[in-house]
């Protein structure tokens, strides 16, 4: 048993499974199919009561929209529309006069600052350097102690 862990191709084998799997997670495709309207297409579907749910999120100067259609089968669509008082009145009048399911979503300021960034991702790595030039001086001072005095 000892002797397997002691192979190189036991330790390849591990990191080529483990990046196929990453692979296959972040590339397989689990969500259905949207159709991407243009914002013609979009408030002409609204209007005509077409669209049963919307998922609003505010992206500094558009609405990115999401939802289902109408149809044989409910299908997801999204549409980018300029932030603008026309596309909030038009949205919630039609919200209201054909019973649609509207979720509006407030994103956090995620913005951070560059300098912070920069901090968070170097800091640790001067920390380790600097702990391991400290351990470096620590062994030289006890390997002096240690030496035998003439």
């Amino acid at each position: 048993m000892k002797a397997i862990f002691r192979k190189k191709f036991f330790y390849v084998s591990i990191v080529i499974v483990l990046v196929v799997v990453g692979f296959a997670f972040n590339h397989y495709d689990r969500a259905e199919k949207k159709v991407t309207m243009t914002d013609a297409e979009f408030y002409s579907a609204l209007g005509a009561g077409k669209v049963t749910s919307l998922k609003l999120e505010p992206k500094k100067s558009v609405y990115e929209i999401s939802g289902r259609l109408k149809g044989k089968e409910d299908q997801s669509f999204s549409v980018t529309v300029p932030n603008s008082e026309f596309a909030l009145n038009t949205i919630n009048r039609a919200a209201e006069e054909h019973n649609i399911k509207q979720v509006v979503v407030i994103p956090s300021d995620t913005e951070v600052s560059e300098w912070v960034t920069v901090l968070t991702t170097t800091l640790p790595f001067i920390l380790l350097l600097i702990m391991a030039f400290v351990i470096f001086l620590m062994a030289l001072v006890i390997k002096r102690w240690n030496r035998p005095r003439y």
